[in-house]
């Protein structure tokens, strides 16, 4: 059993550092560690992750070398490779999120935005990306996180800041109205409404859980 002499607690198991405080543990006698140990989630499924990156390097080398072989075409196979990479970034992100349903949302919401624009940038810039792909991700965003919530029976206090971080998300959209950047309108205006209506709701039903929430993340 360890000492630390910071935190005046004994900690079993073969640690270096206090679990509190993560000052270094004074020696001891060892025993047994007292936290169970977390299976790995690439551990878990190593098989299925090790075919899955096989398949993908095996889509990579075809194309590359199929595009060498018929360069006529242009350089089309830099756009399967960007699309594996923005595959596995997306999928990377699910599983490190996958013990919080709703923020694994949030987080595919932003890489999806992110991955996007980029490839919008690098294809000519076309607006496609915060016209249509990024307001419907939202909206949609919007949608699961609410039935989610419900259907896991969530308690209020534990999804309410993800659904007023999504509806902040779909207010973004605001500023390519205003600054004339959209092609189409519609897309941006849907998830606008919805945007207001899902914090209007949090407002109206939950108000009390609502304002603590704002003054606990803005520290007032």
């Amino acid at each position: 059993m360890k000492y630390c002499n910071s935190c005046n607690v004994q900690v079993s198991g073969n640690r270096k550092n206090c679990p509190l405080c993560q000052g270094i543990l004074s020696p001891g006698e060892y025993q047994d560690e007292a936290f169970p140990k977390i299976p790995f989630v690439y551990r878990e499924n190593s098989i299925l992750i090790k075919i899955m990156i096989l398949i993908s390097v095996i889509i990579a080398c075809v194309s590359v070398a199929v595009n060498i072989m018929l360069p006529k075409g242009g350089a089309w196979s830099m756009f399967v490779l960007g699309g594996l990479v923005s595959l596995w970034i997306s999928i990377i992100t699910a599983i490190n999120k996958r013990n919080n349903i709703l923020k694994n949302i949030l987080y595919q919401v932003v890489v999806i935005s992110v991955i996007v624009i980029i490839w919008d940038f690098f294809t000519g810039w076309k607006g496609w990306s915060i016209t249509y792909v990024i307001p419907f991700v939202c909206f949609f965003s919007m949608i699961a996180m609410a039935v989610i919530s419900r259907f896991y029976e969530f308690y209020a206090e534990d999804c309410i800041l993800y659904i007023i971080i999504g509806g902040m998300f779909g207010l973004v959209q605001i500023v390519f109205v205003f600054t004339g950047k959209l092609t189409v309108l519609y897309p941006s205006l849907i998830c606008i409404v919805a945007s207001i209506v899902s914090l209007s709701k949090m407002l109206i039903f939950n108000k009390k859980i609502f304002l603590e929430e704002i003054k606990r993340r803005l520290h007032m």
